[in-house]
């Protein structure tokens, strides 16, 4: 694992909450954006970390206007998380839960509950911080509350 890919860990923004609408109720979910730092600049990016890095941040800006074009660049941002940082490591499971955490709330603005809860756990199986375990444990609270509302 290079120098870049711990310096985009580090150097990863939380978009705010990206507020979406479910079920009558305002939610609020966390995406993660990737930032290169201009410290490392002289180290350069294998093809697959630029690929993850596109593929992850499309994810986050198409997700507020265009699902299809979002579904399509979150679900390259997991193929691509794959071989970006290699396959050992925090920093590679940071990574990976990311582009997980960000699909997961992609599915969501799509109304698919199964498949963002899916993604949601495999986030926080991966790497169980503040944010992937902020979108599960939020989730898992509607869909409970859903599920007593019967």
């Amino acid at each position: 694992m290079n120098t870049k890919t711990v310096t985009l860990i580090r150097s990863a923004l939380i978009l705010g909450l990206l507020t979406a609408a479910f079920a009558g109720q305002a939610s609020s979910y966390k995406m993660v954006q990737l930032k290169d730092d201009a410290q490392h600049q002289a180290d350069l990016p294998t093809v697959q970390e630029m690929k993850f890095d596109e593929a992850m941040n499309r994810c986050v800006q198409l997700t507020t206007t265009a699902t299809l074009q979002a579904q399509a660049a979150c679900h390259q941002a997991v193929t691509h998380s794959r071989y970006a940082a290699g396959n050992h490591g925090k920093a590679s499971r940071t990574l990976k839960s990311y582009a997980y955490n960000n699909r997961g709330v992609q599915k969501l603005k799509q109304q698919d509950k199964v498949g963002a809860l899916a993604d949601f756990q495999m986030a926080v199986e991966l790497n169980a911080d503040d944010i992937t375990q902020h979108n599960l444990s939020l989730l898992v609270k509607q869909l409970n509350n859903a599920g007593t509302a019967d």
